[in-house]
């Protein structure tokens, strides 16, 4: 199981309706069937963006941007007047492709120690990428270090972000399973929230549910909170 199957066998174990056994068909759908008649799809709740017509989690990318921005931070060498800088990354997507990121990235680095006597506090690499500078309280190893990052991309209103994820998600279920769906009674779709986290008032449940509107191809739609398993919504 990975760690989102984990979380909803958790919360299934819990309502007690019977045995819950994990891929009864094997890498078929579904990811667990309970009592024999319920299927239960899972996936991960994640913030997708659009790339070339397809939708991929906005983590597949934050990774390796990570990386390509401490890389080319620690090349920026020493400091040459005993002082240090954070630099503050943030994103906006679409990204252009890595070897341009690098590009940008190299070029950067190279400016602003060309600018040492009077640094910038910020620089704009092209359009998706910003570098804001903030000098440190002691002298480093290396003139640059990450200090932090943000992704325009990521968080905004959370209903907003529920409902247009949701939709997204549910959509790429149904696909999966629709020539399977006469294998079984009843089919569920749980997803192991990592927006909400199972946050959310009595006004945001309401919102969603009128946001989302009927959902043909499950039967429940579950948000199970990856803090605690036992909390749930049933949309």
């Amino acid at each position: 199981m990975n760690d989102s199957e984990r979380t909803v066998y958790r919360f299934l174990e819990g309502l007690g309706l019977g045995l819950v056994e994990h891929e009864p068909d094997g890498k078929n759908p579904p990811d667990f069937l309970v009592a024999g008649r319920i299927a239960v799809e899972v996936r991960r709740l994640n913030e997708n963006e659009e790339v070339d017509g397809a939708y991929r989690g906005l983590e597949v990318t934050a990774k390796p941007l990570h990386y390509i921005v401490v890389k080319a931070l620690a090349e920026s060498g020493p400091p040459s007047d005993d002082r240090s800088w954070f630099v503050h990354y943030s994103v906006q997507r679409p990204l252009p492709s890595w070897k341009e990121i690098k590009h940008f990235l190299s070029n950067g680095v190279r400016q602003f120690r060309a600018q040492l006597d009077d640094p910038p506090s910020e620089l704009c690499l092209g359009r998706a990428v910003r570098l804001s500078f903030h000098p440190a309280s002691r002298c480093h190893e290396k003139l640059l270090l990450l200090g932090g990052s943000s992704d325009h991309d990521a968080g905004g209103f959370l209903v907003a972000e529920l409902s247009r994820n949701l939709r997204i998600c549910i959509d790429e279920k149904i696909r999966k399973v629709d020539r399977l769906r006469h294998k079984y009674q009843e089919w569920w779709l749980a997803f192991e929230d990592r927006i909400g986290y199972g946050v959310l008032d009595r006004d945001d449940v309401d919102q969603l549910r009128a946001s989302l509107g009927p959902v043909v191809g499950f039967d429940r739609i579950i948000l199970v909170s990856p803090l605690d398993p036992q909390r749930a919504l049933c949309l």
